[in-house]
């Protein structure tokens, strides 16, 4: 049997973590809302199936916790310091004919590394402390997507291709694709984190104008909620679209990223579709659950 740390195993674990997409959508679209945050209510007939269940900060603590360790774990041990380099000596940042170069490679694991930061550490020291609990196999099957994904992304960039280093200005097509992938990635999770305080603040400020069940829902106001449901994954999909641009399309980057859109598009629908069976103001105009205009 080939160890895991290998180009050949990471090349097989990348490929069956893109085949996973298939039976995620299907399962999540069309048999079982998983059963956490707003739909845990609607699915007490299953909770055997998922065992006992977690206070929700410790689990999205759990479940995000393996991406940062594959990232620390990769740099510090398994880098190849001319794939992390900018150029011919092993600085990150470099100069050279009045160009500023930078490291592709450190630069997406920087990326990388602050999303989950935020996933792991920051959003679940704020979540509302009476959020709704999350199954444990919710919280072990979420675990086992994040162990096969930190790997797969981690080992990619400090191991496997050393990408085009970027410069400014930009000295190629290449070059302004990754910086456009780069953009993209920031848009995305400024989105990602804007749309989750919205949902986060939102009972709290209903909650000082009089309510006090804590469970209340209300409709989002903000202008990220205009036409979608649910900005929140829209931003999260945007954000591993851009860094699948800003590693020219490499097959760890477009897994994860048609990963997440199978995982999140059916959370959305089911989402949108909770908003109008529970809300009979909802807004017209907010016809869609996750991309404007698609879906």
């Amino acid at each position: 049997m080939k160890p895991l740390l290998t180009e050949e195993s990471h090349a097989f674990i990348s490929k069956l973590f893109l085949l996973l997409s298939i039976p995620t959508y299907v399962v999540t679209r069309y048999v079982i809302v998983a059963p956490f945050g707003r739909h845990v209510q609607d699915s007490k007939k299953y909770r055997w199936w998922f065992g006992p269940q977690l206070d929700a900060k410790l689990s999205w603590f759990i479940f995000e916790s393996p991406n940062l360790i594959w990232s620390w774990y990769c740099y510090c041990y398994l880098r190849d310091s001319e794939l992390m380099s900018s150029g011919s000596d092993a600085a990150i940042i470099s100069f050279d004919n009045n160009q500023l170069k930078i490291s592709s490679n450190t630069m997406l694991l920087a990326l990388f590394t602050l999303h989950y930061i935020n996933r792991a550490i920051i959003y679940p020291l704020r979540m509302n402390s009476n959020s709704h609990r999350v199954p444990l196999l919710v919280t072990s099957s979420a675990m086992v997507v994040t162990i096969l994904n930190g790997y797969i992304q981690s080992f990619h960039l400090v191991r496997v291709h050393k990408l085009t280093p970027l410069t400014l200005p930009p000295s190629s097509w290449i070059n302004l694709q990754s910086w456009l992938g780069i953009l993209v990635f920031v848009v995305g999770m400024t989105i990602n984190i804007t749309a989750d305080g919205v949902l986060r603040n939102l009972r709290r400020q209903r909650n000082s104008d009089g309510g006090n069940n804590q469970k209340t829902y209300y409709i989002p106001q903000h202008p990220l909620f205009t036409y979608i449901s649910c900005p929140n994954f829209f931003g999260e999909i945007l954000e591993w679209f851009g860094f699948a641009i800003a590693s020219q399309f490499s097959l760890p980057a477009m897994a994860f990223f048609i990963y997440t859109s199978s995982n999140l598009v059916p959370r959305a629908i089911a989402h949108h579709e909770w908003y109008k069976q529970k809300f009979e103001d909802y807004p017209l105009e907010r016809k869609w659950a996750v991309i404007p205009f698609v879906v």
